[in-house]
């Protein structure tokens, strides 16, 4: 028999993954706070529910992916969330990045369902989830990642276990760490060299030609107007994009371990001034 998939959460990445799932034969319930997703992927061929609780009902894996830790608990705990109706045996898997803390709650609560987590984080960007080339940071039992492995290849090139629940997050957040710190870091090189005079894609060439280069800077052309985006000056009461949240949330996971983050400390504090971009924009 099909297992049947449930995704919650219809952004830039979740609906790409059903569209995927779909693609692949497989039988899809999908719910959104918005009625524009459902209604495309139900015209596509899923079924479109009403709340996350009848995903949840018709559901043998639910992914859930939406923005953080308060949308994750009433995804879970809410008056219509998940817990009211997962079946024994289901699986729950989180793509959000919310940190380690948050997961390992909502698997203790799950557990008592007779029901399994995996932490799953996504890497990849949204030309990825389209591609079905995403990368997910896998933290849960090896025995459960089995069960939901034929359901994640339809969207995921690279699965990689990372350890116990909570294991995922820790490496996504150490990955947005890295991969945040490079972004910045390459809009500073590129200032400096195109300031001094050298052509701008002269210099995106000799940079990837050496140590220098990096994935970032490969799909620079494609995501690097995104990155600078999400680094912009943004009133402070607004939710902080992506890249500016994962690093908070980085650091503290790194303060909670005890574990100085010189560089990242003070690449957060540049993001959130808004001073990371400004001085390229003859490159884009």
């Amino acid at each position: 028999m099909t297992t049947s998939v449930g995704v919650i959460g219809l952004g830039i990445i979740g609906k790409p993954i059903a569209e995927r799932l779909l693609k692949a034969g497989r039988q899809v319930c999908v719910y959104d706070v918005r009625s524009e997703p459902v209604s495309e992927l139900q015209r596509a061929g899923a079924n479109a529910c009403a709340s996350c609780a009848e995903v949840a009902a018709a559901s043998d894996i639910v992914i859930s992916l939406v923005l953080d830790r308060a949308q994750t608990n009433d995804v879970v705990f809410g008056a219509n969330g998940i817990l009211r109706s997962i079946k024994p045996g289901s699986i729950l898997a989180i793509g959000s990045t919310l940190g380690p803390e948050p997961v390992i709650g909502v698997a203790k609560a799950l557990a008592e369902k007779r029901c399994d987590t995996l932490d799953m984080p996504i890497t990849g960007g949204y030309i990825a989830a389209y591609e079905g080339t995403l990368s997910l940071m896998i933290g849960g039992a090896q025995s459960v990642l089995e069960r939901a492995l034929p359901a994640f290849r339809t969207f995921a090139e690279t699965i990689i276990r990372a350890g116990d629940i909570g294991a995922g997050q820790a490496a996504k957040l150490a990955h947005q760490l890295t991969m945040t710190i490079s972004v910045m870091g390459l809009l500073e090189g590129l200032a400096l060299g195109t300031a001094a005079g050298v052509d701008p894609a002269i210099l995106k060439q000799i940079l990837k030609s050496g140590m220098a280069n990096s994935k970032v800077l490969e799909v620079w052309d494609e995501l690097g107007p995104r990155w600078k985006k999400m680094l912009e000056p943004a009133p402070a009461d607004i939710i902080p994009p992506n890249l500016r949240k994962d690093m908070h949330s980085a650091l503290e996971l790194a303060h909670d371990l005890g574990i100085p983050l010189y560089i990242g400390t003070q690449a957060s504090l540049i993001a959130d001034a808004g001073i990371a971009t400004g001085h390229d924009n003859a490159l884009l």
